[in-house]
């Protein structure tokens, strides 16, 4: 497969699990996929794991299930994962050392599509207990996520009717009273949504490019996916109930963007997680990304 062709598979994969789950949350609803060699998925490879129909979290290549006393069986499909792989490479030219990324693909089983023996058996059981686990330990109640969000910008509680709202200028959130919305669930995630717009600050993660943005643009959709992710992640992080699917109507949406711009789901789900992490006080180097050019457009600066 060339990259074009990995591109596609992943975000088809992605659109249907979203039809499928109905929310970006349900994509969290389950424990964290581990591979074999205890490498616990995250980003793109998480959200193509999210949704499948097994009671095991535990993955493996056909190598791996080999490796581990298993028998992938007869007629099994394999899925597609990803991950991207830094090189160096020596600059013939200049003598100079590049680094870049390079996009790798895996094919990947789950452990219930096959056979092992009682030693193979028994490393899944001890890795399912593990993903169970760590999702418990995971938990942080919702007023916590709000309140230790470290350096976090100032929020303005507004009794008018107004709409949340995050500024990169002012690097402020503007956000209606909590007792204007229908529950306190509602209100912890469109705070989430809008902490996540503020971690693209230049002086937090720099997504941003010189705050080059306008309403309705590339940079400012892309934006809105990463936000839309990183609010799912945390509503679950704090154990918000998912309380109904998002309407066919902005599924659709998603899906039609997501298919016009096949890049955007692997750029924004590391970037997600990432910004999620960072607000949690957690953030670790995530590898598994491209560095996507983004547009040069726009005078003015849109609040997300």
């Amino acid at each position: 497969m060339n990259n074009a062709e990995v591109y596609a598979a992943i975000t088809e994969r992605i659109i249907a699990n979203l039809e499928t789950s109905g929310s970006w949350q349900k994509f969290w609803d389950l424990p964290s996929p581990v591979s074999l060699n205890g490498h616990f998925y995250r980003g793109i490879n998480y959200l193509i794991l999210s949704n499948d129909q097994f009671k095991s979290r535990v993955y493996g290549t056909f190598g791996q299930i080999r490796a581990n006393g298993g028998q992938v069986r007869k007629g099994e499909k394999s899925t597609l994962i990803v991950f991207w792989k830094k090189t160096d490479l020596k600059n013939a030219s200049t003598g100079e050392t590049d680094s870049k990324f390079i996009l790798r693909y895996y094919h990947i089983f789950n452990s219930e599509q096959a056979h092992f023996d009682d030693t193979g058996k028994q490393k899944i059981a001890e890795l399912d207990k593990a993903t169970i686990d760590r999702k418990s330990a995971q938990f942080v109640p919702a007023e916590q996520i709000i309140s230790g969000y470290k350096g976090r910008p100032e929020i303005h509680y507004a009794n008018l009717d107004v709409s949340p709202s995050y500024s990169p200028v002012a690097d402020l959130i503007t956000m209606p009273s909590e007792n204007q919305y229908a529950t306190a669930e509602d209100f912890f995630r469109i705070i989430y949504h809008e902490y996540a717009h503020s971690t693209g600050h230049p002086k937090r993660l720099n997504r941003f490019e010189a705050f080059h943005n306008k309403f309705g643009d590339e940079l400012y959709s892309r934006e809105e996916l990463v936000a839309e992710l990183c609010s799912s992640f945390l509503a679950d992080r704090a154990g918000l109930k998912n309380r109904q699917r998002n309407s066919n109507a902005y599924i659709r949406n998603w899906a039609e963007s997501l298919r016009d711009n096949q890049k955007w789901i692997m750029w924004a789900a590391s970037r997600a997680e990432k910004a999620a992490e960072y607000i949690l006080g957690t953030e670790q180097i995530i590898l598994d990304e491209e560095e996507t050019q983004v547009p040069e457009i726009a005078e003015e600066v849109a609040p997300f």
